[in-house]
């Protein structure tokens, strides 16, 4: 699908399958490649947990990889961000650096995301505030705006 897609805008795309130890080969060590598809699953809502992607000299950083010190002004944005959420005891400063982490990289496009499997929720219209979300908790990662309204079951009151 991603070379047919590719090939609609003129782009050639060869594809070349790699056992698993190859691949992690060429993403870590030899840097053998100019793209990769893989999947990297989050099971954990705190950053904190991903700082091994985030961070310019962690060892899951795919995009300029193995750096002494950020490779561009806003991977250090990026890794000052990221030290400031984890060392910061107010959830509102944690998520407001947190949002600033995803503006950046929906800016810079360090990963393309293509695929998330298919999810349903069910809200109570009574639910108000609720946008689904493509990532987990999908109907809930915005849990600080819920609120509940006048239950819609009992007509307009007057």
């Amino acid at each position: 699908m991603i070379q047919q897609d590719l090939s609609q805008i003129g782009i050639k795309v060869n594809m070349v399958t790699l056992d698993f130890p190859s691949l992690i080969e060429r993403i870590t060590r030899t840097f053998d490649y100019e793209a990769c598809l893989l999947g990297f699953t989050n099971t954990d809502l705190d950053p904190n947990s991903q700082m091994n992607v985030w961070l310019s000299s962690a060892e899951n950083h795919q995009w300029n990889p193995k750096q002494s010190k950020p490779a561009t002004p806003w991977e250090a944005e990026i890794d000052r961000l990221m030290q400031s959420q984890a060392s910061s005891t107010s959830d509102k400063k944690r998520k407001a650096d947190w949002d600033r982490v995803q503006q950046i990289v929906s800016e810079q496009q360090p990963f393309i995301y293509l695929i998330n499997r298919d999810a349903m929720s069910a809200i109570s219209p009574a639910v108000i505030g609720s946008a689904p979300s493509v990532l987990d908790p999908h109907a809930f990662w915005n849990a600080d705006v819920l609120r509940l309204g006048p239950d819609p079951s009992m007509g307009a009151q007057k």
